[in-house]
Formats: structure tokens, sequence, C-alpha cells
């Protein structure tokens, strides 16, 4: 269950990272008009997917 999750939070990571670049190099005058906006919503969106997803992909620990 929890490397479907993986896959599914990575997915999701992998489109927000590239709608983050996208509206980083932006050169579109709707976005440029809100880009300040924009940009601190898109990375605070795609950071926590990022931990999320590394957080699903690193092995479980072993108890003894």
């Amino acid at each position: 269950m929890r490397k479907i999750l993986a896959v599914l939070c990575t997915i999701l990571t992998v489109f927000a990272i590239k709608e983050t670049v996208y509206l980083f190099l932006s050169k579109d005058a709707d976005i440029i008009a809100q880009k300040t906006q924009l940009q601190i919503t898109a990375l605070s969106i795609t950071i926590p997917l990022i931990i999320l997803s590394l957080w699903l992909w690193s092995p479980k620990k072993k108890e003894d």
C-alpha cells in the first residue's frame, strides 16, 4: 500500500515541479502580473510534496 501511495505522490510531485518551473520561467502577461503570489503558492505546494515523496520512498525502520 505504501508503494502505491509513493508512486501516486511521485507522479503528482513531478507534475507540480513541472508547473512550478513553468511559473518561474513564464513570460505570459497574466502570470507576470501575479508572479510573486503564484510563486509562493507553487512552492508551498511543491516543497511538501517533495518531502512526502521522499518519506514514502524511504525504507521502513526495522524493529528488533
